[in-house]
């Protein structure tokens, strides 16, 4: 379904509501209505593919940001909004702020409409029903948990009352993840074990759900179920690491979820058509990488401007239209990160042995030898931090994530930003949310 005209068929909404208020307005001709969505399972598969397509604005708009947030990055643009991200010290006014929040709860709405379409619709088989309504409960899961990791508290929506939504108050991240867990849970009921359609990995499946499941559980400390997810996709048999070259190409073995594009390329790729990289490998993410570590010669590239070499992420490599084989989509989930999600859940039950194995594997494929030894509890745990740092780097703001989980946000921070402030592990609410929604109260250490 990805190659239905999306700018045809607008995702689930398809009347124009804002989040604040409805449009009496006639649709436009070219766009589908409520009625006409949930009238068959073509339009009904065509909205639940648009789901997706919001993921492309908020990593475009986040992802790049974040890793100049952190120590991974860092960027020639010299602009207002991306001076912020450089500084590590953000304004509610901030503009890709806004942006990420918005889209996120754009799709969150998207999916709700979908839900509550779903169960009074009565023109749609069974088979597709479940699986749409799987998808959705997995696209809100997705959503929820980007948002209480990027903002904190953040309001629950679960619904299309848009008065009731216009209104709504923050709630405790730990609500929110428990509504993550609890419709992820579900859709991994719902989903099948295949890939919708032509069997490409840009739409949920049973082991998508599993593996954020799994992701879910690592974040809240549910180690065992963690661990007890991911073992579930290692099992399976529908996944295998493949080599380093090809960790990011179109439906590779290693990918579970990966964003479809008509390009071929993805928008994360910033090799540069000349001069200096928009985008560079910063000096405390180049040095983390061990002497013969192969992903630091396949992951990242490099230019000589002036005399000057100027590293840069080199995981997307295209930057043209690419067909076939040979095209990249943008990594959601992946197979290497199930592993270390294993590996982190076991030494936090004290099953070292297992967990180094795990390491190994990833490590191993990098071209790197065994970690032997004694370990303790501690140092293990620090290695696979490090691990995820060279391994998930530029991939779903998981280095701004897991410098928080770990606690060492503004240890790691401060010696590279100096108007860092500890407070700056979430982001602001937006400025023009907050003044729309006399509930949402401003997070600690912004202007209100």
């Amino acid at each position: 379904m990805k190659k239905v005209n999306i700018f045809l068929i607008l995702a689930v909404i398809l009347v124009n509501y804002s989040c604040k208020k409805v449009l009496s307005i006639d649709p436009p001709k070219n766009q589908l209505t409520p009625d006409k969505v949930f009238d068959n399972s073509s339009s009904l598969n065509a909205a639940t593919s648009n789901l997706y397509t919001v993921l492309g604005a908020v990593d475009g708009n986040f992802i790049p940001a974040v890793s100049t947030y952190t120590d991974e990055l860092i960027t020639t643009n010299v602009d207002a909004t991306s001076t912020e991200f450089s500084n590590g010290i953000l304004t509610s006014e901030n503009t890709r702020v806004l942006s990420v929040w918005q889209n996120l709860y754009s799709a969150i709405y998207k999916a709700n409409a979908l839900i509550e379409g779903l169960k009074t619709s009565v023109s749609i088989p069974d088979s597709v029903k479940t699986q749409c309504l799987g998808e959705a409960l997995f696209m809100r899961a997705y959503c929820l948990f980007m948002l209480t990791n990027v903002y904190g508290d953040v309001p629950l929506v679960t619904s299309t009352n848009v008065t009731i939504n216009a209104m709504a108050p923050k709630v405790s991240g730990k609500l929110i993840y428990q509504q993550v867990i609890d419709d992820l849970k579900e859709a991994t009921s719902l989903l099948p074990v295949n890939y919708t359609g032509d069997g490409e990995k840009i739409r949920a499946n049973k082991w998508v759900a599993v593996a954020f499941l799994a992701k879910a559980y690592l974040y809240t400390g549910d180690y065992a179920n963690a661990e007890t997810q991911a073992t579930q996709i290692i099992s399976s048999g529908q996944y295998t690491l493949t080599n380093l070259n090809n960790v990011f190409l179109a439906n590779n073995s290693e990918a579970i979820l990966q964003l479809w594009n008509t390009s071929g390329y993805s928008n994360l790729s910033f090799v540069p058509a000349s001069g200096k990289p928009s985008y560079q490998i910063s000096l405390s993410l180049l040095n983390a990488f061990e002497p013969g570590d192969n992903r630091k010669s396949n992951w990242i590239n490099s230019t000589i401007i002036s005399g000057t070499t100027y590293f840069y992420p080199y995981k997307y490599k295209l930057r043209t239209i690419t067909t076939g084989t040979n095209a990249e989509y943008t990594m959601y989930m992946r197979l290497g990160e199930v592993y270390l999600i294993r590996a982190e859940a076991r030494v936090q039950q004290n099953h070292l042995a297992d967990a180094l194995s795990d390491l190994n594997i990833i490590r191993n494929r990098a071209g790197l030898g065994n970690i032997t030894g004694s370990s303790t509890q501690a140092s293990l745990l620090t290695t696979i931090f490090h691990e995820r740092q060279v391994e998930l780097f530029y991939e779903s703001g998981n280095r701004f994530f897991d410098l928080k989980r770990s606690g060492t946000i503004s240890s790691v921070l401060t010696p590279i930003k100096p108007l860092w402030k500890s407070t700056g592990s979430i982001f602001p609410i937006p400025q023009s949310e907050e003044l729309k929604d006399p509930n949402l109260i401003q997070n600690p250490g912004y202007n209100n």
